[in-house]
């Protein structure tokens, strides 16, 4: 909804308000009404009291949780064939992303047909060691020389064998690339019938159900911020969404160019809401002193003629603005040392629209 098309909306509805309460309201000093109507355009908060705090606003970036991240590397040179995995699919562990003919595995094959035939010879030689060993013509010791002739033979085959499961080898010296963990592919740097080596990922793929957000402090508020410390995130994906959590790490070096020191925070991504290269907005809330105001939301405040104003929700629902006193003032909140107190109701989005609308009756 454009702005012109809001206004118009919440003047329709404080004027519905004022009609359809016309019995009870015959004076224009009895206020108008916050109705039903009027409720689906803005919303209402509590007043409370809280300790005076410091808020740190940092500039931050969603990024992975480098703790679930997965390069997959061919563990061989060849042409890609064929692609299953597209980049932000979301794939099963054991899933093929990519088949590859390399001479490489073809090499292994000729290596398995020969370890099979230098088995079946092995083997022959022994039945025949054996009959000659009956019969006086061979020793104990050639009996046993030729078994373990077998047993090295299909020690190789069986190496060979392991070889083909473990990197997923088939015939016609084809092998396929199969992603190592279930996750999201959030990299990829090959396509069919490309030439690829092993010598760094094709894909990567990483879990999103936990991703980190990396926030800069510059070198003057390094002192403010510490492991542990709560914080409040926004995006500007999700402006009406706030995520909580705390510093998980602090990086104790700067950046040579920007000067700044990184700390780390994780969050819970269940929903996905959350993607890696989102910018967001951190807030660290500080030491906090003794003394309690009451608390609003900065929303809330509308700020004309060097005075600051809020709508209130007097008796009855009856709006009204009302004048404040700011002490402190935050990106998120503002204390209020006089108009207002614990548990009162206040306006604390489109409240200048509705300001306006109630200033114009």
């Amino acid at each position: 909804m454009n702005r012109n098309a809001l206004i118009f909306s919440i003047c329709t509805v404080l004027l519905a308000s004022c009609s359809a309460h016309k019995e009870t309201e015959n004076q224009t000093q009895q206020g108008m009404l916050l109705t039903d109507s009027l409720r689906r355009v803005v919303s209402v908060d509590t007043v409370h009291n809280r300790p005076i705090s410091d808020e740190l606003t940092l500039n931050g970036k969603v990024d992975f949780n480098q703790k679930e991240v997965a390069p997959v590397i061919p563990m061989f040179g060849g042409v890609v064939t064929t692609i299953h995995g597209e980049l932000g699919d979301y794939v099963t562990k054991g899933s093929v992303l990519a088949v590859i003919r390399s001479s490489d595995v073809a090499d292994y094959g000729k290596q398995r047909e020969e370890g099979q035939q230098q088995l079946i010879l092995a083997r022959r030689n022994l039945s025949a060691t054996k009959d000659m060993f009956a019969s006086g013509l061979a020793s104990q010791k050639d009996v046993m020389s030729a078994k373990q002739d077998v047993a090295n033979a299909m020690a190789e085959l069986k190496r060979i064998h392991q070889i083909y499961s473990i990197y997923h080898l088939s015939s016609n010296a084809m092998y396929a690339i199969k992603a190592p963990v279930s996750g999201f592919i959030v990299q990829k740097n090959v396509n069919a019938q490309m030439q690829v080596q092993p010598d760094g990922p094709i894909f990567t793929i990483s879990g999103l159900n936990n991703v980190w957000v990396v926030a800069n402090v510059y070198e003057s508020d390094i002192s403010k911020v510490h492991q542990g410390m709560p914080v409040k995130i926004t995006t500007l994906a999700y402006p009406d969404k706030e995520f909580s959590g705390k510093i998980e790490k602090v990086y104790n070096m700067l950046d040579e160019e920007s000067k700044t020191m990184s700390v780390r925070i994780s969050l819970s991504n269940k929903q996905y809401l959350l993607k890696p290269g989102m910018l967001a907005n951190v807030y660290v809330e500080g030491n906090q002193k003794g003394e309690e105001m009451p608390c609003v939301d900065s929303h809330s405040l509308i700020f004309e003629n060097g005075k600051n104003f809020v709508v209130v929700v007097a008796d009855h629902n009856r709006l009204e603005t009302r004048e404040v006193e700011v002490t402190k003032q935050t990106s998120r909140h503002a204390f209020i040392s006089s108009g207002l107190k614990e548990g009162d109701l206040v306006i604390n989005k489109n409240a200048l629209l509705v300001y306006n609308a109630l200033d114009a009756q």
